[in-house]
């Protein structure tokens, strides 16, 4: 049985680092995530949070109902919670599967940065509150 995890902001921001090869710690940040058996399967860390934008990194090691369950927290916290208009995601475009999963969420390319990523560019995606489909109804 697989369970939100809403305040554990550290032991989920650590571990979706792992995931996600963050090597220094999240400035501004909130996380949360689902846990199975006591472990950590799946997260989300939002940081450099302003009053329109947060950056948003997301990891899922077993996929489970209970994701769609976290992406619905996320949409509530950022769009409603803090009033963001936008979240903006990243991927290496080196990494195909990454860029699928994120625009299947929602998200949309927003641009290419060239070289900014180890050997690839960096595509930057963004979710925009109004077209977000994660968001509660109500």
């Amino acid at each position: 049985m697989a369970n939100l995890v809403l305040y554990d902001r550290n032991r989920v921001a650590y571990w979706v680092g792992q995931q996600v090869g963050q090597t220094v710690p999240w400035e501004g940040f909130n996380a949360f995530g689902v846990e199975s058996e006591g472990e950590i399967v799946a997260g989300v860390v939002i940081h450099n949070i302003n009053q329109s934008n947060a950056y948003c990194h997301i990891a899922i090691a077993k996929p489970s109902k209970a994701v769609f369950k976290l992406f619905r927290v996320l949409a509530d916290y950022g769009f409603r919670q803090l009033g963001l208009k936008r979240f903006t995601g990243t991927a290496p475009t080196n990494r195909p599967r990454v860029i699928e999963f994120q625009k299947k969420l929602g998200f949309e390319e927003e641009f290419v940065m060239k070289d900014a990523a180890d050997n690839a560019d960096m595509m930057f995606l963004v979710l925009w509150a109004e077209k977000c489909r994660w968001l509660p109804k109500g």
